[in-house]
């Protein structure tokens, strides 16, 4: 299990720069076109018959409801051209070893000098390190050190390295691609909203029986339901943190 959570943090890690949220303002400007897409209508239509028939109060179908959108971007190059090019060259050595903040790549005109810097790598404080030495795409030699790791996490690394940068989408490509996104979000959020709804009833129902004068203070860790009604009703519910 522990080999498994590195792991997937190493891939995690490799696939960084690509991630990344559109912010409140590029959110709203999409939003006009995301409520015309009939898919979304449809949800935000549920969403509000869902409400109504619950007795909540009316929440307006926005680019603020919608929340934070993810979006993939663009993956960051590796490394830059110039070592990029000399990564990918298959009449030099390339030594791919552990840093202490992940894999590197070194390029070599000798075999010797390579497999000197090879031979003296040395594993870390958790007994993980080393390297690989690769020539015209074969691993020739090794001197690994593996914990968490995979020696196919050093090869892999060496072919993703070693990829030229995809091409920037086009501005239309990418605001279509960001207009579908915003899209899907929206619609996760509306029915997530939609089908809270029973749950939401039955808080408001339950702390309007009590009468209360002031707030509820709620210790714990709330559910969603709680969380929606918290922001809805907040004469009523006050969270006031998760216990551990």
């Amino acid at each position: 299990m522990v080999r498994l959570l590195f792991r997937i943090a190493f891939l995690l890690s490799a696939l960084a720069g690509r991630m990344g949220y559109l912010s409140d303002e590029q959110v709203a400007k999409l939003f006009p076109k995301v409520k015309e897409i009939a898919e979304v209508a449809d949800a935000a239509a549920a969403f509000e018959a869902a409400w109504k028939k619950h007795g909540l109060p009316e929440v307006p179908f926005s680019a603020k409801l919608v929340g934070s959108v993810f979006v993939d971007g663009p993956e960051e190059p590796l490394l830059p051209k110039a070592r990029r090019d000399r990564a990918a060259d298959p009449a030099l050595w390339q030594l791919v070893y552990m840093t202490d903040i992940g894999l590197d790549i070194k390029s070599f005109d000798s075999q010797a000098e390579a497999e000197a810097e090879m031979k003296g790598l040395k594993p870390d404080e958790f007994g993980e390190g080393g390297g690989i030495l690769v020539k015209a795409g074969e691993v020739i030699a090794k001197n690994l050190f593996l914990k968490h790791m995979l020696e196919e996490d050093y090869t892999e690394y060496l072919q993703r390295a070693t990829q030229a940068p995809a091409a920037e989408p086009s501005a239309a490509e990418q605001e279509e691609k960001e207009l579908k996104v915003v899209a899907q979000t929206a619609m996760a959020e509306l029915q997530r909203l939609t089908e809270l709804a029973p749950q939401i009833a039955e808080l408001k129902a339950h702390y309007e029986a009590k009468g209360l004068t002031k707030p509820e203070v709620v210790i714990g860790r709330p559910s969603e339901a709680l969380q929606e009604f918290a922001r809805l009703y907040p004469d009523y519910v006050q969270l006031g943190g998760c216990m551990r």
